[in-house]
């Protein structure tokens, strides 16, 4: 009896019914939106991007000059179930010394260096291993000089993205919106 109690137990009951994901599209990520702002009551830069398709994770890349730059990771917060959208997140603190920055979480840019600074948001693709889309705005030929920064060629214009925001006396540097991407 014990025996026929346990072959029962190992016979499937049925499937339960769910939603099956088809194939994944590996083709390479595209951005689709960029918004990067400064907060000053709060202290606190925030990043989003915004892809078609999965992604690999990306990083925001800040720089002065050619030897005061940052580069943040910026990883996925809601991606789509069917791989067909990424939305990529980060925010970070301002930190009073500048030896206290820590990539992915802390800066050492306040808001009033704002549009003193270069930007670059660069997309991997869904393996990480390649770079697969960016975008650079802000300050002209600072981003170029540095070898760490990947190539990118394709710059993030006011006319291509709609409203860039206010980057008056708030160090807000506003939605950069649709990049038409």
């Amino acid at each position: 009896m014990i025996a026929l109690l346990l072959a029962l137990g190992c016979v499937p009951k049925g499937q339960a019914t769910t939603s099956q994901v088809g194939a994944i599209d590996t083709t390479p990520p595209e951005i689709t939106g960029v918004a990067v702002a400064c907060d000053v009551d709060s202290a606190t830069w925030s990043v989003q991007i915004d892809t078609l398709r999965w992604t690999g994770g990306a990083y925001l890349w800040l720089a002065q000059n050619a030897a005061v730059y940052e580069r943040h990771p910026i990883y996925s917060n809601a991606a789509a179930r069917d791989g067909s959208t990424d939305e990529l997140g980060a925010s970070l603190g301002i930190v009073a010394d500048w030896r206290d920055a820590s990539p992915g979480s802390s800066t050492r840019f306040h808001c009033a260096d704002a549009l003193a600074l270069a930007y670059q948001v660069t997309v991997y693709a869904q393996d990480g291993s390649s770079v697969a889309d960016c975008r650079w705005w802000g300050q002209d030929g600072i981003l170029g000089s540095l070898d760490s920064v990947p190539a990118c060629d394709t710059r993030l214009e006011s006319g291509d993205t709609g409203s860039t925001g206010d980057t008056g006396d708030t160090g807000d540097t506003g939605d950069t919106g649709d990049t038409g991407g």
